[in-house]
């Protein structure tokens, strides 16, 4: 197999039009990359941000009945005094 001028790729040695223009087409495709990889983990941050804070609510709530306060705190049973 030889290697012929046709089956080389071309490389932009020369600053030409068409190799700005291919540059600029891959900086503008490696930008929406990047976008898409950040937009990505901001909504999966989100969403454990929402799961985190959802489940922070639930267990003050739950602070307010005595069984359920017995599971999350042993340090009550420590002090002698229980929640009224």
């Amino acid at each position: 197999m030889t290697n012929n001028s046709q089956e080389q790729l071309p490389i932009c040695s020369e600053p030409t039009k068409e190799c700005e223009e291919r540059d600029e087409v891959d900086d503008n495709a490696a930008q929406r990359q990047l976008l898409y990889q950040i937009d990505n983990w901001s909504s999966k941050l989100l969403k454990l941000l929402l799961i985190v804070s959802l489940l922070g609510v639930v267990t003050q709530v739950s602070m307010h009945i005595p069984k359920c306060r017995s599971w999350f705190s042993k340090v009550e049973r420590l002090e002698g005094v229980p929640y009224k």
